[in-house]
């Protein structure tokens, strides 16, 4: 278990969570409107699936490496 909290440590530090959710919310407020304005639903509903669960992953790790 050590290990693999150790692992997630080298690879993401604040900064990258960070951008994580930096462009989890620009996929969600400037890109996805411009796809439900020009009628693309689908992909709409695509890009708003990614942009909550990229939130929600980076909301996650930043509590399981600051509790860890």
């Amino acid at each position: 278990m050590y290990k693999i909290v150790g692992l997630l440590k080298d690879i993401f530090d604040n900064l990258t969570i960070v951008m994580i959710i930096l462009v989890a919310l620009f996929l969600l407020f400037i890109d996805g409107p411009n796809y439900k304005n020009r009628g693309f639903t689908k992909e709409y509903r695509i890009v708003q699936i990614i942009s909550y669960s990229y939130i929600v992953l980076g909301i996650i790790l930043f509590i399981f490496l600051r509790i860890a």
